[in-house]
Formats: structure tokens, sequence, C-alpha cells
């Protein structure tokens, strides 16, 4: 699909290499001869499944000696139709963060076990990436605009926790072969870069949307505010600016961006049991408790956080610290990061959990045809993109009222917190 909702055609050669398909083929029958006899290349879903990308569903079918078997993938590329959205993501090292996450995953073997919090990918590259079709494994999203309920935010929770001691254990083990302190951040320091939750266009965009949602549909005083654009948009990057890698905690690398869509959920009996996490394009680096508070904004309640915020976080710390290897454990310990200081950097880490719900909610929520046509659009990207999307915002909140209301959900709470409150 394009932004003028036509229907695109694609072709294997379009977009996998010779080389390319031989490498996935050689993930699914390793020591067998086989033959390509067809391919389809479709849409992943109808409208927009994520905002940096093109994404599909192929399906190949090869003849594996007299019988037939199919390969079900899903393909996520820079986009050749919309050059401004291409030059931002190429200019943001968005693809490359994916690429060093997964070689990353491949150290610390995420998907084994019955239980895996990611999936491996088949091919990834700097413009690239292709992945097992997790809908073929039993694997499915929430629909993009609801809130979770408990059971997920647990099953998910738990996958956040193990993803993150992950890397914990990784940096540990590596500090030992070296014989020196090992960051995966050092390392990669030149990729993991921000490109939005920085002083910016884009942020700034986000800032002035945040005011005008308020001024436009609140009913508390919020709207009524001297200058509310501005101080928003202050209190916004000093939210950003905490997020760093800090010497007197833990720090790991950061999904970021755990929106709804960002999680896929395995059920057993109708009860979710296992979640996986997909899409790392916005990774990040520091204390896991940034992670967790963007989680649970992205995806619950304020009625859900006021009633089961605590256990959520309990259990978050439960599962890390159990998954911790005993390099890992030793170092947390040293730093002194037992429950009760946990508890404390999640509520330093609030107010940019918040500020990713602001930055996020007008894509994210939105209906994806309608994103689609919205912000999939060259000649209005830029504009949308980097400096007001209000117009088609707020035309959007007249009409889809749970739209309307958990973007002004968290703008009010922003504002209540951290500007009314302040001193």
């Amino acid at each position: 699909m394009v932004g003028g909702g036509k229907v695109r055609q694609f072709k294997l050669e379009d977009i996998l290499t010779e080389k390319q398909v031989h490498q996935i083929v050689k993930e699914y029958v390793p020591d067998e001869q086989w033959q390509l006899v067809d391919c389809t290349i479709k849409p992943a879903t109808e409208g927009i499944a994520g905002f940096l990308g093109d994404h599909l569903k192929m399906s190949l079918t090869l003849k594996v000696g007299g019988r037939v078997e199919a390969v079900h993938l899903f393909v996520k590329r820079i986009p050749d139709d919309n050059k401004p959205k291409a030059d931002f993501i190429e200019e943001h090292n968005f693809y490359r963060r994916e690429m060093i996450i997964f070689q990353l995953i491949d150290k610390i073997r995420a998907s084994e076990g019955p239980n895996p919090w990611c999936t491996k990918a088949v091919v990834c590259t700097e413009s690239l990436l292709v992945l097992p079709d997790l809908n073929v494994q039993g694997y499915s999203p929430r629909p993009h605009n609801q809130t979770l309920d408990l059971a997920h935010v647990f099953v998910a929770t738990a996958s956040l926790a193990r993803f993150h001691a992950a890397v914990a254990n990784y940096e540990a083990r590596r500090t030992i072969e070296l014989n020196k302190p090992y960051s995966f951040f050092k390392e990669h320091e030149h990729i993991i870069t921000e490109a939005t939750y920085v002083k910016s266009p884009w942020l700034t965009a986000a800032a002035k949307l945040a005011a005008n949602m308020l001024k436009t549909f609140s009913t508390k005083i919020f709207r009524e505010i001297p200058d509310l654009e501005n101080k928003v948009l202050d209190r916004i990057l000093e939210a950003c600016d905490c997020l760093k890698e800090y010497d007197d905690t833990i720090n790991v690398v950061l999904h970021k961006d755990l929106w709804a869509n960002n999680i896929m959920f395995r059920y057993e009996n109708g009860l979710p049991a296992n979640a996986m996490l997909i899409d790392f394009q916005c990774i990040r680096y520091g204390p896991p408790s940034f992670d967790l508070m963007s989680f649970l904004y992205l995806t619950t309640s304020s009625s859900f956080r006021e009633q089961h915020e605590r256990k959520v976080l309990h259990y978050y710390y439960c599962v890390f610290f159990d998954s911790l290897e005993d390099a890992a454990k030793q170092k947390v310990t040293e730093l002194g990061f037992n429950r009760e200081e946990f508890l404390r950097w999640c509520e330093r880490s609030r107010m940019f959990g918040i500020c990713t719900a602001i930055g996020s909610f007008p894509y994210v929520l939105m209906d994806p045809v309608v994103a689609q046509k919205t912000f999939d659009d060259p000649a209005t990207f830029e504009k949308y993109f980097l400096e007001d999307r209000t117009e088609p915002v707020v035309a959007h909140a007249n009409k889809d009222p749970m739209y309307k209301n958990r973007q002004v959900e968290v703008g009010e709470e922003f504002v209540k917190r951290y500007i009314l409150n302040q001193p």
C-alpha cells in the first residue's frame, strides 16, 4: 500500500537477492535439495503496520524431494516510495539499530526454550529485516487501540524482564572474558543515537500537539495554563535528558517502543502464555525502569495503573533478578539495585514513560488505514512529522472518542504531575 491507498505489486527479486533467498531456505531445509515453485508477497496488514518501513508477508513454496513445503516470513524494509521517510530512517540509523540488536540476540540465544522473549532474524541488514511469521507460530498482537488487562501485562512484563536480564548477563560475561568493564552501549554508541526523543523538530511538534489537544478537548483547567506549549516542551525535554547511561545503577539495552503492535502473544486455553517482543528500531541504553514505565503508559489505562502498577513493578523485579546469572547478580547486588532502589528508579522514569505515550499515541492509536493515508504520504510527511500534526490528529479525534480520550488522559496526567505541581 502507499499513502494514496493504491495496492502495490511486489516481486521477489525487488526485495531479496538470490543469496538471501538461499540463506532463508537454508534455515528451514538445511541439508536438502529444493526448488522454489511459487512466491506470494502482500502487505502485512490493511493500512499501516508500523511507521518506519514497509511491512510485508511473504510465503515461499518449495519443492523439497517429493514433498511441498511452505516458508512463511515477515519482511520489513526501508520504503522505496516515500523518499522523505526513507531519508529520515537512514539518517537516524533505525535499521542499523535493529541489525545490531539481532546480532546480540544471536549471542544471547534469546529464542531458546518454550517461551522466548524474541525470535531470531533470518536476514538482517542495514535496510532489510526478515523474520519468521509469528502468526504461523500461533502469536498475534492485541488490537492496536485497546489497553492490556492484567494477564497480558504480566506475560509481557516477564518477557521484558527476561530481555533485560539477558543483556545484563551478556555484559557480565563479556566483562569476565575481556577482564575489563564491557558496555554494549560504548561498543555501539555511534549507532545507538537518539533520533526523536531529544530537542528535535519531531519532539517540538509532539509538544505542540499535546498542548493543542488539551486546549481543544480537556474539560479541566489545563487548557487555561499560559504558554502551555512551551511549558510542555520544556518538561518533555527534561524527561528525555534523564534517559541515559548511569554509573551508579544497572544499565541495559532498552526496547523503548513497546506499544500494542510490538508485542505478540501466544495463548493456551484462552489465556496469554507468552509474549514476544518485536521491532527493535528505537533501542536505547539506560536503567531498565525506563522501558517498563514506557510500556505501562503505552499499553494500559490510568485506572489500571492506579489499581495494579505496584504489583506489576514487583513482578518485574522478581523475574529480572531470578533471570540473572551469578556474575550479573553480583554486579546488581554491588550496585545496591535492590527492590526498593528499583522502585525509586521507576518513579524517576515515570515522566519519560508518559512522554513516550504523548509522542506515540497520535500515530499508533489511529486507525491503520487512516494512519497510512495521513502519515505515509510523501507530500505531507515532513509537515506532519516534523512541523505540526495538529490538524489531522484533531480531525480524527473528533471522530474517534477512544483516540481522543487516551491522548487527553496522558496529557492531563503529564501537566498535573510535572507542570501544575512544580514549585
